[in-house]
């Protein structure tokens, strides 16, 4: 199973050298609406939005979800009250995203549980959570 959680936001003219400026955290993805960069395919694409996103790094995949939601507050407790009120930001969300790609038993459910303490957390941040979860099912089911 492998768990992130990702701090997003999204704008026409949001400017992410100006949220990286004031929250003073580096994006792991940033782009102005319009920018153009190249596939991997060599075709052109042109950003529809300005996008700023953070995300939890693990690259030993044995952090829980309550792991993740902490270095979140690690790196933004600073600037929660700048979070749901950053300029030119249209949409602004914390993304729990959780990938079951072992199908583990065969069961067609997720379970995930969060602490009292991952609660407060998201609530101090003040913005929407959003759950995104796959399940891969392995060929033979």
């Amino acid at each position: 199973m492998t768990i992130s959680v990702t701090l997003r936001f999204t704008g026409d003219l949001l400017n992410p050298g100006e949220i990286t400026t004031m929250l003073n955290v580096v994006p792991r993805i940033s782009r102005r609406k319009g920018d153009r960069k190249i596939s991997s395919s060599k075709k052109e694409i042109i950003s529809k939005f300005g996008l700023w996103t953070w995300k939890s790094d693990d690259p030993s995949n044995t952090l829980t979800i309550d792991d993740h939601i902490k270095c979140l507050k690690d790196r933004f407790q600073h600037a929660y009250d700048l979070l749901p009120n950053l300029p030119n930001v249209d949409n602004a969300w914390v993304d729990i995203c959780i990938v079951d790609s072992e199908g583990e038993g065969g069961d067609s459910s997720v379970s995930l549980l969060l602490s009292k303490e991952s609660t407060v957390i998201l609530s101090n941040i003040g913005l929407s959570i959003e759950f995104t979860i796959y399940r891969s099912i392995p060929e033979d089911e």
